[in-house]
């Protein structure tokens, strides 16, 4: 065959296959694009449906009383997904990217189902959390009411109930409603309890009125039948004023009308209580100024016409019937013995400055040449650790100082460093007397938690001792009372200290 006939007949065979291609090509190629139309429409389908469910999700979640700011990671993570344009194809008809980013924001929305679940649960969780405080706060209202008496069972059991609640609840919303109705019976309970409370605290200020006006009268009454012993006694006004407050007494029902009957009756009963107070005064008077006589006459001291004298104001003292007159009396009969005081004074402890301080009595007393300077309550040592009895002298003087323990710290009798002001040194161990300023009262029973073998004296009247004392004036300590008969002439030499550790 010719060589150009040749190629002429491969040149039509080239186009006839062409041609036979292009056929079958266009028919699979409209099939392959109806196929991707399909899986599109079906991919946006499906995100529609799951773009539906997402949203009515976050709808029925804030309905349920998710807060926005709770629901925001969700919103964002949506409008992130749907953010964007589609996908143009690049190979024509065989190009799959549209599909497969609808299909991968169906999917996405999807999933957000799940994290709007989660953060429902973490939310009523919270809201748990929240309204913890406030049932506590019932809890404890509840306690407080029974605590006064009143019957708090009906709300114990609304209490329990509201837990109950709580705890079944799905959703925050469900929380708050289960505690919607807890704050205005928290006020409604603390209402009442604040009620019962004023009525229990009226109550008993009211027994409390009429227990002191039953023992204000009770007491009154004692008074007079102590007074009508002693006929002589003029107390007849008083004791009409206390008669005439018992029929008040009966007919009284107000906290009020109680207090007026205390009021009515204390100024007559205390009136009644000085004058046997005086009485009484006036008669140990009489009796210390007869054991005066005595104790003189045993230093063989003539008493002169004292006796005699207290002999013509015992009648006196017998009839006196008020309070001016019974003190008055006692006023004379010390006065009548104050000179043989002085001289049993001078006999016993000698002339010149003398501190005399009896255990028994806690009391110190100062004399010049048998008259007295100052007295005064005092604190001595304690059971183990008492002060020394004896004759002592005044040592040294200080002014000031600081009282520093001879105890180890671990010891129950150590104390810290302790500033006074004025001290008498009367041993060479330590023992003192000065100034307490940590002690508030002084006199009998204040021994019992004492001092550590010093003397503590007020201050008003350290200062004056201090000021008084010379070194070497006498220092007598004795166990007995002031009062009873010092043993002849007092040693002016101070005996040997106890070996005990003193201070403070």
């Amino acid at each position: 065959m010719h060589l150009r006939s040749r190629r002429r007949l491969v040149a039509g065979l080239a186009l006839a296959l062409v041609a036979i291609l292009m056929v079958v090509g266009s028919g699979a190629g409209l099939g392959v694009y109806h196929d991707q139309q399909a899986r599109l429409t079906q991919a946006r389908a499906d995100r529609a449906a799951a773009k539906k469910v997402i949203d009515a999700a976050v709808a029925r979640a804030q309905s349920d009383g998710i807060t926005g700011t709770q629901l925001a990671p969700v919103l964002s993570a949506e409008s992130a997904l749907m953010a964007g344009s589609p996908v143009a194809p690049h190979f024509g008809w065989f190009d799959n990217g549209e599909i497969g980013r609808v299909r991968h924001q169906a999917a996405g929305l999807r999933s957000l189902v799940g994290r709007v679940d989660a953060i429902q649960v973490a939310a009523t969780g919270g809201a748990r959390d929240r309204v913890t405080a406030l049932l506590s706060q019932l809890d404890a209202a509840v306690a407080a009411a029974q605590s006064v008496g009143l019957d708090a069972s009906a709300d114990a059991s609304f209490l329990a109930a509201v837990r109950d609640s709580v705890a079944r609840a799905s959703t925050p919303a469900q929380v708050d409603a289960a505690v919607v109705a807890v704050r205005q019976h928290l006020t409604d309970l603390g209402q009442r309890t604040d009620a019962k409370r004023a009525a229990d605290a009226a109550l008993a200020a009211l027994n409390a009125s009429q227990a002191r006006a039953q023992g204000a009268v009770a007491r009154a009454d004692g008074l007079v039948t102590q007074a009508g012993r002693f006929p002589q006694l003029q107390i007849q006004p008083w004791a009409d004023a206390i008669t005439a407050v018992h029929p008040q007494l009966a007919a009284a029902t107000t906290q009020d009308q109680f207090d007026a009957v205390t009021a009515a009756v204390s100024p007559p009963a205390n009136a009644i209580a000085q004058l046997l107070s005086a009485r009484s005064s006036a008669y140990a008077a009489m009796s210390d100024a007869r054991q005066a006589v005595q104790t003189a006459m045993s230093y063989k001291i003539d008493p002169g016409t004292v006796p005699s004298q207290l002999d013509a104001l015992q009648p006196q003292l017998d009839q006196a019937g008020t309070a001016d007159r019974f003190n008055g009396i006692a006023g004379q009969a010390g006065a009548l013995v104050a000179p043989l005081s002085a001289k049993v004074v001078t006999a016993s402890l000698g002339v010149g400055k003398v501190i005399l301080i009896s255990l028994k009595d806690q009391q110190l007393a100062a004399y010049q040449d048998g008259a007295t300077f100052v007295t005064t309550p005092v604190t001595t040592g304690r059971p183990a650790l008492p002060t020394p009895t004896g004759n002592f002298q005044v040592l040294r003087k200080s002014h000031p100082w600081v009282m520093r323990s001879d105890f180890p710290r671990w010891s129950p009798y150590w104390y810290p460093d302790s500033p006074v002001t004025y001290v008498l040194w009367f041993t060479n161990a330590g023992h003192g007397i000065h100034d307490a300023p940590w002690r508030a009262t002084y006199g009998p029973g204040t021994e019992a938690g004492g001092s550590h073998g010093c003397v503590n004296v007020p201050f008003a009247a350290e200062k004056l001792l201090f000021s008084w004392a010379d070194v070497g004036t006498r220092v007598v300590i004795r166990a007995e009372s002031l009062n009873a008969p010092p043993p002849a002439q007092a040693s002016s030499q101070a005996q040997p200290p106890s070996p005990a550790p003193a201070g403070h």
